[in-house]
């Protein structure tokens, strides 16, 4: 008898293999062929389960005689449904499997032995490489295998029951949320009897429900079951092994400053599948518009709110991404402070009648909820486009803050439909509106600002040549609600930006250098600065000291190009930080009213004069006034404001130099800070012999731009 069950487990398995394990080509050219042997465990041999961490049984099988393929143990139940397959050891690559006795009980849970009960189980070896499996030629061995009395956590969980939603057929059951470390939670509404099952297909089923004999006990069994008349949350936990089933009496939708015992905007009716939903609730239109959920759990009250925060933004849409999450907290302190894992409402929905759902099912990747605004939504395109005119033009500068306006006639009516459509500017390169180069979404709104830069960019990306004119085309998009329509379009030919200078100079009877010129020192990225002094007059900034120059106007903080041979004027004499940002066509112009040198010891601080070209410096004064130190540093103020400039290094020398370095020195460059929390850091240092003398230094400070680095350069010597 045992051998005709053998011989139909074998040809079930060979079934099983034509669908499951085995993908064979026309020809058999694969270069490795089945397992031929199984070896251990033997065929009928018997093992008793222990709930053992380092319980182990050790599966072996004869190489394939040919190749080197992949290895896989399949197991199958006592009807040849598969409930496992299992990788060999070394990822596949050797013909043995150590087994842990924990993963057997989950087998034999899935191929229907009960716990405590021994049942039979069968394994095989399928060998694969690249896209061809073949199982084994040998017949499949039985292994007798006895559960240890623990309830392993199946892989899915499902609800089933003439006292479910979902009725008694299996195949109707609802999968449960898996939580994960052998926990599932469902919502859902019982009215009798129910039970647990690990699978909704055909084959063997594990059934669970609550013990008899003990409350909230998961048990195990073919009449395992529980009973229930609500709506409840439950949650099935297999490492503590019990059913928690919390019933749910109320769902509410409260505002923003009202608490779980206030009055709610709307109160809740169960739909199924873990939905609830509040039918003709009109969107408030004044006060406090956040708002979140309270739920009253077995009669204690818990929010389903946001993740966290006490405060929201407008989603700009009804449904959809992670805004509309549902979170549980279930703690007082969040319970009680009722702007706690709040809400907006989305503004376009206010004064209309909704309809709100709350879905808890097991179904979505996550709790969330939603409104419904009760129509199929079907966007109206514009009809009116107002400005730029058709066929205008632009010429593109980099003056901040230089912008163009773009609107259009909104859709008219007072209907939902009209309420909540939104609005995006659409950019094309080509009159057909085919090709989308950008768009700028404005809600409800019926006008957008583009920024020369922005349009500077969109120019580009149409394909108009640097610094060319071209034609561009833009039209607006209307959104409702997933739905979109497309207005007519216009075009704009636009003359790009010329390129952002790679140099610039200052000029003219206002600066340092009359008609000469200065370059200033490059920062990168179209940022440029230089440290100088103005006089009262004209000046120059230019990109080049040729005829072909273009000239900018600095003042006001902005930047624009103006027309050849422009200038700026100067209204006082004074030395400045000047910074000229092309890229953002910024200007900053910070006046520079003191620099210091400072010998923190004995309080000596001495005034470095303005040298002229970005340098300061002064001749021949005591380095220390007699203070037994060589520790020096330097001050500038920035209208006003002080700043440290500093060494890179924080302490750069731990013993005195022995002379002056040289003109240049990497160890004396220096760096803008703000003064350190330390005093006596990122110092310089003069030579050990000057300590509690009356010595003489000359001091430079070079913050030209004809400079790679600035520094400071101290010596014995008459520098200026």
């Amino acid at each position: 008898m045992k051998a005709i069950i053998n011989k139909l487990a074998v040809l079930l398995l060979a079934a099983f293999a034509l669908s499951a394990c085995t993908e064979h080509t026309e020809y058999d050219d694969t270069g490795f062929s089945a397992v031929e042997t199984l070896l251990y465990p033997s065929d009928g041999y018997s093992l008793d389960l222990i709930d053992q961490a380092d319980a182990s049984l050790y599966f072996e099988w004869e190489v394939s005689k040919t190749g080197t393929p992949v290895y896989t143990v399949v197991f199958t139940d006592a009807n040849g449904e598969e409930v496992g397959r299992y990788l060999s050891d070394n990822s596949g690559k050797r013909a043995t499997l150590d087994m842990p006795h924990s993963t057997l009980n989950s087998i034999a849970a899935e191929a229907g032995i009960a716990i405590g009960a021994t049942g039979v189980i069968r394994w095989t070896v399928c060998a694969g490489l690249g896209n061809v499996e073949k199982l084994s030629d040998a017949e499949p061995h039985e292994l007798y295998v006895k559960r240890y009395n623990k309830t392993e956590a199946p892989y899915r969980l499902y609800v089933t029951g003439e006292g479910s939603e979902f009725g008694a057929d299996p195949a109707n059951a609802q999968e449960m949320r898996n939580l994960g470390d052998g926990r599932f939670e469902i919502y859902t509404k019982l009215s009798g009897t129910y039970s647990f099952i690990n699978r909704n297909e055909a084959g063997n089923k594990r059934t669970f429900g609550v013990s008899e004999t003990e409350a909230g006990v998961l048990a195990e069994g073919d009449e395992a079951s529980d009973s229930g008349n609500g709506v409840y949350r439950i949650v099935v936990d297999f490492n503590a092994l019990t059913v928690t089933k919390e019933q749910i009496t109320d769902v509410i939708l409260l505002r923003a400053g009202t608490n779980y015992d206030g009055t709610p905007l709307a109160t809740f009716e169960y739909d199924s599948n873990g939905a609830w939903r509040a039918d003709n609730f009109r969107v408030p239109t004044d006060g406090d518009d956040r708002y979140r959920f309270c739920a009253k759990v077995d009669g204690e009250y818990e929010v389903w709110g946001s993740k966290d925060g006490r405060d929201a933004s407008d989603p700009g849409q009804i449904e959809g991404g992670s805004y509309f999450n549902i979170y549980i907290h279930s703690g007082e302190e969040i319970r009680d402070d009722s702007y706690a894992r709040i809400w907006k409402f989305y503004s376009q929905l206010k004064g209309l009648e909704v309809n709100v759902l709350v879905h808890m099912s097991p179904d979505a990747d996550n709790y969330y909820h939603s409104f419904d605004v009760g129509f199929e939504p079907d966007a109206k395109p514009v009809s009116t486009l107002l400005a730029p005119a058709a066929d205008a033009t632009v010429e593109l500068n980099a003056q901040a803050g230089a912008k163009i306006s773009f609107s259009w006639e909104k859709l008219s009516g007072s209907t939902p439909d009209v309420q909540l459509t939104t609005y995006s500017l659409v950019f094309f390169s080509d009159a057909a509106l085919t090709s989308e180069v950008s768009r700028v979404s404005v809600g409800a709104n019926g006008s957008a600002d583009v920024t020369y830069t922005q349009l500077e960019q969109i120019a580009q990306s149409a394909g108009i040549a640097a610094e060319g004119t071209g034609d561009i085309y833009w039209a607006v998009e209307s959104s409702l609600l997933g739905s979109t329509a497309l207005s007519d379009g216009r075009k704009l030919t636009v003359t790009r930006m010329k390129g952002i200078p790679t140099v610039a100079y200052i000029s003219g009877d206002a600066s340092e250098y009359g008609s000469g010129s200065k370059a200033l020192k490059s920062l990168g990225g179209g940022k440029f600065e230089i440290y100088t002094k103005l006089t009262r007059g004209t000046y120059y900034v230019t990109d080049s000291n040729d005829a072909e120059a273009r000239y900018f106007s600095v003042t006001g903080g902005a930047i624009s190009e103006g027309a050849a041979g422009s200038g700026n004027t100067s209204s006082e004499e004074a030395i400045y930080r000047i910074t000229l940002d092309f890229a953002s066509g910024t200007s900053t112009f910070e006046k520079i009213t003191d620099v210091k040198y400072d010998f923190k010891m004995s309080g000596h601080v001495v005034d470095l004069p303005y040298q002229g070209d970005g340098v300061w410096g002064k001749n021949n004064f005591s380095a220390t006034n007699g203070g037994n130190d060589t520790r020096y540093y330097l001050y500038m103020s920035f209208d006003g404001k002080q700043m440290r400039l500093g060494n890179k290094n924080p302490d750069y020398a731990s013993a005195d130099p022995n002379s002056f370095s040289e003109e240049g020195d990497s160890n004396f460059y220096v760096y803008l800070m703000e003064e350190p929390s330390d005093q006596w850091s990122y110092y310089f240092k003069f030579p050990g012999s000057y300590r509690g003398t009356q010595n003489t230094i000359s001091v430079k400070l070079n913050m030209s731009s004809d400079v790679e680095n600035y520094y400071t350069y101290v010596t014995d010597q008459t520098i200026f």
